[in-house]
């Protein structure tokens, strides 16, 4: 893992900050307690039996203590962010899920490349998506939605069909979420994002039927009771006007990131120009969409550094400035494998009403 020293820092001080000064020594003391000659595989197999067996407090330890013996086993700081949420840790859990994204898409260093899981490009855009889901589900239960909707939209970026989160609803499944409910949680929350309001609806009742007791179920009620209400939220679908994305097409795309990738980010995270669209309706006649164009440039960790919005319409100089931004700011691309290079990139929208496809 990197930094090991500078890891166990991220989650100590997060349990710490988070209110439960006594949860560090505790862990600490979990560890102590259990032989040394176990090895860092040793305490990573501990620590699924132990959230197997729903012991979240211990498997947390033992997931440290494998974190600091060297353990490099994939998914290993996702699986201590959910046993940390589990226990009601959010800030540590918080910072465990952001250390496994960025593994993710950092890929190993160097001296660990002889470990053949560590360089697999599917297995890590897997993994950072499942951590992605996570650490929506971490802020969205501290209170935070936006930054919960906007990891959602990075999440989609790399999984724009949630795929993880629907295998690991399967029974049997070898994607694993500690506890196992706590999937439909985070399908909730994907499907939210994906306007799927009734398959949402759906996945947060399947949550409470399964875990009625959970510190978490209060959380899921409070979606579906928005979710049902008249005026319940419905991000990507067609704005308070009409108006949404209709369709995107990378035209051209030079340096580290392919186009095929910058239109599936595109597709997962079409609702970040909904609040510009809302103020667009008079620039667009009924029955005619407006074509535009983003000209862009990335970085090679997934980041719009500059964006230029191509607005023909009169007047549209408002709107242009209103899209940059949301580009600059919202837009999250998945990273090759391989890649640091930067990358410029010309995206071709179409701005309509959805029955004028």
């Amino acid at each position: 893992m990197r930094g090991p020293a500078r890891w166990l820092w991220l989650v100590f001080g997060g349990l710490l900050l988070g209110g439960r000064t006594s949860a560090a020594p505790d862990l600490w003391r979990a560890a102590a307690a259990e032989p040394e000659s176990r090895g860092a595989q040793g305490w990573v197999r501990a620590g699924d039996a132990r959230a197997g067996q729903a012991r979240y407090a211990a498997a947390a330890a033992a997931y440290l203590a494998a974190i600091a013996a060297g353990a490099t086993a994939p998914g290993l700081s996702t699986r201590l962010g959910d046993v940390l949420m589990a226990e009601g840790e959010l800030a540590a859990a918080e910072a465990a899920y952001r250390e496994a994204i960025a593994g993710a898409v950092e890929g190993p260093p160097p001296t660990e490349r002889e470990a053949p899981h560590l360089d697999d490009p599917h297995g890590r855009a897997q993994e950072a998506a499942l951590a992605c889901f996570g650490l929506a589900a971490a802020l969205d239960r501290a209170g935070q939605g936006g930054p919960a909707r906007q990891t959602i939209r990075e999440a989609l970026a790399a999984d724009p069909t949630a795929a993880v989160l629907e295998v690991a609803a399967l029974p049997g499944s070898e994607v694993r979420i500690v506890p196992e409910v706590d999937v439909f949680y985070r399908l909730g929350l994907a499907r939210i994002a994906s306007g799927r309001r009734m398959d949402a609806i759906a996945a947060f009742r399947e949550y409470l039927e399964r875990a009625p007791d959970s510190r978490w179920a209060p959380a899921a009620q409070a979606h579906v009771a928005e979710l049902e209400s008249p005026g319940g939220r419905r991000p990507a679908r067609p704005s308070g006007r009409g108006l949404r994305l209709l369709a995107a097409a990378t035209v051209l795309s030079t340096g580290g990131t392919p186009a095929p990738l910058i239109d599936a980010a595109w597709r997962g995270q079409a609702a970040l120009l909904d609040e510009c669209l809302d103020e667009a309706a008079g620039l667009i006649r009924p029955g005619a969409p407006l074509r535009l164009a983003i000209e862009m440039e990335i970085d090679g960790r997934g980041r719009v550094v500059a964006a230029v919005a191509k607005v023909p319409a009169t007047n549209g100089e408002s709107l242009a400035r209103c899209l940059e931004n949301a580009v600059r700011t919202g837009l999250r691309l998945p990273v090759p494998s391989k890649t640091t290079r930067s990358t410029r990139a010309r995206t071709e929208l179409l701005i309509g009403s959805p029955r004028e496809r």
